[in-house]
């Protein structure tokens, strides 16, 4: 789910930066550009938590006005694996199944993956228990998803879910405030 992991970057910086607050400008400059991409093997950079090594010389790039800085940082990352179980954020409900948010990740699951006593109530659009008509699956509410495919493409990643198992499914009295 959550990682702490140590990365390599580039960051170039014009000519016009340089100036005492130059170290201010470089990390800011790294923040700006890796914070919410996805990098690789280490999933999404949530946060930079430090640099390591401290700053280095920069090089100066032969016609250019531009210095190339190689940074060593340590940042947070989001990566989720196929099996895990995430606390995720109800963000749509459709005929189909319901749409949630774990962090950056997209996740579907299908009405084939919500229990049988569940049928969709198009009048509230929500699913409604067959047995308890107060146990709804409904926008906002914070549901225990089961990760059973992923798909990911460079720049996010989406998932499959279920919540036909013991323990999955919408959390008691959890509702997401406003």
């Amino acid at each position: 789910m959550y990682f702490i992991a140590k990365i390599k970057q580039n960051i170039f910086l014009p000519s016009i930066y340089f100036d005492k607050n130059i170290k201010k400008r470089i990390v800011s400059s790294l923040i700006t550009t890796v914070e919410g991409t996805k990098t690789g093997p280490f999933g999404t950079i949530v946060i930079v938590i430090g640099i390591s090594n401290g700053l280095n010389k920069g090089k100066l790039l032969p016609g250019s006005s531009s210095a190339l800085y190689n940074i060593n940082y340590k940042a947070i990352t989001f990566r989720v694996f196929k099996g895990e179980i995430v606390d995720s954020i109800l963000t749509n409900t459709t005929r189909l199944g319901v749409f949630c948010e774990s962090g950056p990740l997209q996740i579907f699951v299908s009405k084939q993956f919500i229990p049988d006593n569940y049928y969709y109530d198009d009048l509230n659009k929500c699913f409604q228990n067959k047995s308890y008509q107060n146990d709804k699956i409904k926008k906002d509410m914070i549901m225990r998803v089961r990760i059973i495919g992923l798909r990911e493409e460079s720049n996010f990643t989406q998932a499959i879910g279920s919540i036909n198992e013991s323990y999955l499914g919408i959390k008691i009295n959890a509702v997401r405030e406003n």
